[in-house]
């Protein structure tokens, strides 16, 4: 096949059933020109369902294997397919992209109860980071009030148990007095799938007050709820998990809960971690696990020598450079052009989510889509 130069071949190659699509394709769908997203837009539904799905999957893969990468125009596009699993893994793509204006696409999703279960709790799961956002004050207060309201709302009244629970997952970032109360109703739960949900969203809240419940459950005999739990003790770097964590690693048989485990030892440190994990090391034989060792060690000094990785994160993000604004703010002014030109675009709603012109809310270093998400109909 001839090397692919522009987006008519790669929507050709897709639609070639007959053979398998060349992996080394799917780079050429990273970073697309405005104009090719339109190309590929309206073209999108005549593809293959089991092509687009793969795409998507494939997309998946390569953006987590490779952060360069930038397929959030594609995602934009897979939101408005008619099979629930493009939409999921179109969302599942989009997860770190923080641009508000998804954020009234996915709140119009998961109010639709007509959508498919499936999708409604991948996009309450992907609100959480936004929820984040308006915690430290990267959201106007009305918007995140907004996002807080919509998945209270679901986490107690929708039909559907997982959205439910995604959205109680979402809501461990707020600082809302209801969540409390939600979490700690979880946690007691008989139905273990809520206990797991409830260490997730305690893992979320950067609150010590949930330790001895996190404690508790760090021998679950449940799997999944001890993973959870584990990894809420990491979040939270809980001390008096440490002991516990050093003891069970070697009589743990599980792999995602070893690296659970490894991981948070890494974050939570302190006497005998960095021992611990050196011995591993030394006892490795598999590269990928060294690989993972050898990570976890390097995050264990880096949070040791440097302190809270958080504190440090928001120190860079208020000193941005001038030059870094004013492309930001270029940025802003592209966007609203390209969404003012749409029949179906209302500024003034876009605008309630991602205007900055007041400081206090200064958005320069979160990213915007090229086109509406809403859509290309």
């Amino acid at each position: 096949m001839k090397e692919v130069v522009n987006i008519h071949d790669l929507i050709k190659a897709l639609m070639d059933q007959e053979h398998q699509f060349p992996a080394k394709l799917l780079y050429h769908f990273s970073d697309l020109s405005l104009q090719d997203q339109k190309i590929l837009a309206t073209t999108w539904l005549t593809i293959p369902l089991i092509r687009r799905q793969t795409l998507l999957e494939d997309l998946v893969e390569f953006a987590e294997n490779d952060p360069v990468l930038m397929y959030e125009s594609v995602a934009r596009i897979a939101l408005d397919d008619a099979d629930p699993g493009v939409q999921c893994l179109a969302i599942d793509l989009l997860f770190d992209t923080e641009d508000k204006k998804l954020i009234p696409v996915y709140l119009k999703i998961l109010k639709d109860l007509d959508r498919d279960d499936s999708v409604r709790a991948a996009v309450a799961n992907a609100l959480g980071p936004f929820v984040c956002m308006g915690e430290y004050e990267k959201l106007r207060p009305e918007v995140l009030k907004e996002i807080e309201d919509a998945l209270l709302q679901a986490t107690n009244e929708d039909k559907s148990d997982l959205v439910r629970r995604r959205a109680l997952e979402s809501m461990g970032y707020s600082s809302r007095e209801e969540v409390v109360d939600l979490l700690r109703r979880a946690a007691v739960m008989d139905d273990e799938l809520w206990v797991e949900s409830a260490m997730f969203g305690m893992g979320r809240s950067a609150d010590e007050q949930w330790a001895p419940t996190i404690l508790e459950n760090l021998d679950h005999e449940n799997l999944a709820v001890r993973i959870q739990a584990v990894h809420a003790a990491g979040e939270l770097a809980l001390q008096k998990a440490r002991r516990f964590l050093l003891k069970s690693l070697d009589q743990i048989n599980d792999e995602t809960l070893l690296r659970e485990t490894v991981w948070a030892l890494a974050e939570i440190g302190g006497e005998g971690v960095e021992r611990k994990l050196e011995a591993l090391l030394s006892a490795a034989e598999d590269e990928e696990e060294i690989a993972f060792l050898e990570e976890a060690l390097e995050l264990l000094n880096f949070n040791e020598s440097n302190g809270d990785l958080e504190m440090l994160s928001i120190s860079w993000e208020k000193n941005e450079s001038d030059a870094d604004e004013e492309e930001a703010d270029e940025e802003f002014e592209e966007d609203d052009e390209e969404y003012a030109d749409r029949s179906d675009f209302n500024l003034e709603e876009w605008e309630r989510y991602v205007s900055d012109d007041d400081d206090e809310y200064d958005d320069d270093e979160y990213s915007l889509g090229d086109f509406d998400a809403d859509r290309f109909n």
